[in-house]
């Protein structure tokens, strides 16, 4: 089964996916084959892979203070609310354009 035409609309692999009588067969034998899995979209049932890239890692961020101690941080926001900073400044800081902000130091890192 070809992966490529599973979400367009009559294709023989969409057809066997949403209009075949054992429908529900061949898309358990298309996730076992493939991975990801099918969800109902109105009344047709649409394939989503899942698989690990670069845009599913949650960005984690290094914040280090004038004091020297070290944060790692997954939520950007409730960081900069919590110690009231200015979350453009922080990125500033992140991309070199500034040496600290209220003596915090950051850095992007990944899990």
């Amino acid at each position: 089964m070809d992966k490529s035409k599973v979400n367009i609309r009559n294709t023989r692999e969409w057809v066997k996916m949403n209009d075949d009588s054992k429908s529900h067969l061949y898309r358990d034998k298309f996730v076992a084959e493939h991975g990801g899995e099918f969800a109902k979209n109105g009344r047709v049932w649409e394939w989503q892979s899942i698989h690990s890239s670069d845009e599913d890692i949650k960005p984690l961020y290094e914040f280090k203070d004038k004091d020297g101690v070290t944060y790692l941080v997954d939520n950007l926001m409730k960081f900069c609310r919590q110690n009231d900073l200015n979350k453009s400044a922080i990125y500033k800081v992140m991309n070199g354009e500034r040496s600290h902000h209220k003596g915090f130091v950051c850095k992007k890192v990944y899990q």
